[in-house]
């Protein structure tokens, strides 16, 4: 058995690598102690191993086992695997996570782990819920955008980076699912606008390092009008939303259970974003925080 200069990693015998200590990302507050993994930031949470083994090739799949193409990545089920392209094979079982790989890439590892592999985990093991949005933060609140891919919430939090807030969670917002009120973990410090599936976007330096309730969410839209405009959003509406911009989660009715229950604790709108019009983006943000700010009054 070898140890790393880091300390993070013990590799065993027969080449597997066994990742130590306790983590933050998706979960900072759920346990106790943990270890960063500068720079991508927060590795694993709690006491579950992720356990790497080098192999030639992966094991041949049948076609009608694959339930999900995202990407460049399969989604296998019984066991739940993660196959991405010809590098990676991440495979969950009960608690613990395995990796089988061709070619250690260790940027694009840190990606499809954070991205793709934790948050399905977490919802596997009842851990988390996840919305399709970004998130910054406001005063110890975290402040949700909601869009459809390519609906302008990457670019719309890049703006709020720039004028000095911390990023909660870009594309994927993490729902603490056993908690009453609508609670958010920190993701990963990567940003993600104007990226393809495979790129692991730009990394940020401002992360938010604890958990953060979510009071107060935007559905962004694009319009044709010169200027932007924020409506409120009632309740059926925004559970629709909700709902249907939720990650996929094992059980639909706790998945819809707890947004209406989180919905209830939420004020929800809908930001109208001139399309073409980026020079608008400062007005938008300053509607944003002046909504967000009387909300909490």
């Amino acid at each position: 058995m070898r140890r790393l200069a880091n300390e993070k990693f013990v590799m065993e015998p027969g080449g597997n690598t066994k990742f130590l200590g306790k983590a933050v990302g998706y979960g900072i507050g759920l346990s106790g102690a943990f270890l960063e993994f500068p720079p991508a930031g927060p590795l694993l949470w709690g006491s579950v191993p992720l356990i790497v083994s080098l192999v030639e090739t992966f094991p041949d799949f049948n076609p009608k086992e694959v339930s999900v193409f995202i990407g460049p990545v399969k989604l296998l089920k019984n066991p739940e695997r993660l196959v991405i392209g010809e590098n990676f094979l991440f495979t969950i079982q009960s608690t613990q996570i395995t990796l089988d790989c061709t070619h250690f890439i260790d940027d694009k590892f840190r990606y499809y782990l954070y991205q793709l592999v934790l948050p399905h985990f977490a919802q596997l093991i009842g851990r988390l819920l996840f919305l399709h949005g970004g998130a910054f933060e406001v005063d110890k609140q975290a402040v949700g955008l909601v869009a459809s891919s390519g609906g302008g919430k990457s670019t719309l939090l890049s703006a709020f980076l720039d004028l000095g807030y911390n990023l909660v969670a870009d594309d994927r917002i993490g729902f603490v699912l056993e908690a009453e009120e609508p609670l958010v973990v920190p993701s990963h410090p990567y940003l993600r606008n104007y990226r393809k599936e495979e790129d692991i976007g730009k990394p940020v330096r401002k992360l938010t390092e604890k958990i953060l309730p979510l009071q107060t969410i935007f559905f962004l839209r694009w319009t044709e009008k010169v200027e932007p405009f924020i409506e409120k959003v009632e309740p059926g509406k925004a559970f629709q939303n909700l709902f249907s911009n939720s990650v996929y989660f094992p059980d639909v009715k706790i998945q819809a259970r707890k947004i209406l229950r989180w919905l209830a604790q939420m004020k929800t709108y809908r930001v109208y974003l001139p399309k073409g019009k980026i020079e608008t983006l400062p007005q938008v943000c300053n509607m944003i925080l002046s909504l967000t700010i009387n909300d909490k009054r």
